[in-house]
């Protein structure tokens, strides 16, 4: 299951790092607008309502019936102080000398409304606001307009800048990806040109050179201490090769003799397998018959069969397979197959096919209980009943690995195990 982070990447940080001072300040600039016309308009309309005022005021006094020639932006009324019932809703709570912006019935904007007392009567002056209201929001629409353009071209700003600053970091992974262990790594600093990021790539360097000691050391001491052992266990092979062949040996002798044999024979596969991980990946191409090397493998384990009742290795191979690996390494996985379904076996047959997929090793066992399954491949790991290290199927796995096989295991606990080995990847 992968995991989910909220956490954005790279260059979403820079994309927002860009966008967001870009939207405060675009925010502060529209809210400025907005002020701005909101102040200017109530210095103008408050300035052009109050001239309004002495000029119908005037005209009153000169004579109502002027009230009739006023022009179509102002509305009045005269009405009785204290009589309001002949005003909109909206008019009626203006005070002598108040001014506010009011709604008439069917206006589509407001009004600049105030009152002015003249004697007995009480005159309302309305400023219709549809000029100033209009110009407002075209204003308005101008800067959001300019706002959103404004925008847009920070978000492109923005993604060409998180572009810039991710192409040394692209190239940087580029040359990285391009590392093979064991060979001569390429200069990594050209791959920046830039001195910030020059400090991860001197640490990387530096990471690398300790890996690449390390592994040069590891290397060395295995195959040292592989060469070293090569030769004895040579000699000791091939002198109990000979004893065997001793008639008056005892019945016992013998068994122990062909224990020593198997267990020099062991040894000698984990050496083979050690001097094999110590090299790196060659160029040879082999090939090697699979079946040959089975047979060769059932004959090696027939001894540890001897002690067991009722039981025989049923080989049968429908084809002929040959593989690009040593002989010595498939007769180590096949000889580490072996022995895990004889020692889980419980004497019964162990059946052996070989088809043009792949080998597959059945036995007819106790099974694996399924929360061992996943471990079985694990370096180290034992079965409950193992008389083993931990290390056969390991080897077997690693070694799989190392010539692109795949190993898969079926098991059903009462019913046995089958391990079924693909050459093809």
């Amino acid at each position: 299951m992968t995991s989910f982070s909220l956490r954005p990447g790279l260059r979403p940080r820079i994309l927002l790092a860009t966008l967001v001072p870009v939207l405060v300040v675009l925010g502060g600039m529209v809210y400025a607008v907005s002020s701005f016309l909101e102040v200017l308009e109530h210095d103008m309309t408050h300035g052009q309502l109050a001239r309004e005022l002495d000029r119908v005021d005037a005209l009153y006094r000169r004579d109502p019936q002027l009230l009739d020639l006023l022009g179509p932006n102002l509305e009045t009324y005269v009405v009785p102080k204290g009589d309001t019932d002949s005003l909109p809703d909206s008019v009626k709570p203006i005070r002598n000398g108040e001014s506010h912006e009011v709604w008439l019935p069917g206006a589509d904007y407001e009004y600049q409304a105030t009152r002015r007392d003249i004697g007995d009567q009480s005159l309302y002056v309305l400023l219709d606001l549809t000029p100033e209201e209009r110009l407002e929001k075209e204003l308005i629409g101008v800067a959001w307009i300019a706002g959103l353009g404004a925008m847009f071209l920070a978000v492109l700003v923005a993604l060409w800048l998180s572009h810039v600053v991710m192409r040394p970091v692209r190239r940087l992974a580029h040359r990285v990806s391009a590392i093979v262990p064991g060979e001569q790594r390429p200069d990594l600093t050209p791959a920046t040109g830039d001195r910030q990021l020059n400090i991860i790539v001197e640490a990387f360097d530096g990471v690398l050179d300790r890996f690449d000691a390390f592994v040069a050391r590891e290397q060395a001491f295995t195959e040292d201490a592989s060469h070293e052992l090569r030769t004895p266990l040579a000699t000791v092979i091939s002198s109990l090769d000979l004893i065997v062949e001793d008639r008056d040996l005892s019945a016992k002798s013998q068994r122990r003799l062909a224990r020593a044999r198997a267990a020099a024979t062991r040894m000698h596969e984990l050496i083979e397998a050690l001097l094999l991980f110590a090299r790196e990946q060659g160029s040879e191409v082999f090939d090697t018959p699979v079946s040959p090397v089975v047979r060769e493998a059932i004959a090696m384990q027939g001894h540890l069969f001897s002690a067991q009742t009722a039981a025989a290795i049923a080989f049968e191979a429908e084809t002929e397979v040959h593989v690009n690996a040593p002989s010595s390494m498939v007769l180590s996985v096949v000889n580490n197959l072996l022995r895990n379904a004889i020692e889980h076996g419980d004497g019964a047959r162990i059946d052996v096919r070989l088809d043009a997929t792949g080998l597959s090793i059945r036995d007819h066992g106790a099974g694996i209980a399924p929360a061992a399954l996943s471990r079985l491949f694990d370096r180290r790991f034992k079965g409950q009943h193992s008389r083993g290290q931990g290390l056969g199927l390991y080897l077997v796995k690693r070694v799989s690995e190392r010539f692109g096989w795949r190993v898969e295991v079926d098991s059903n606990v009462g019913a046995g195990t089958e391990f079924v080995l693909y050459f093809a990847a």
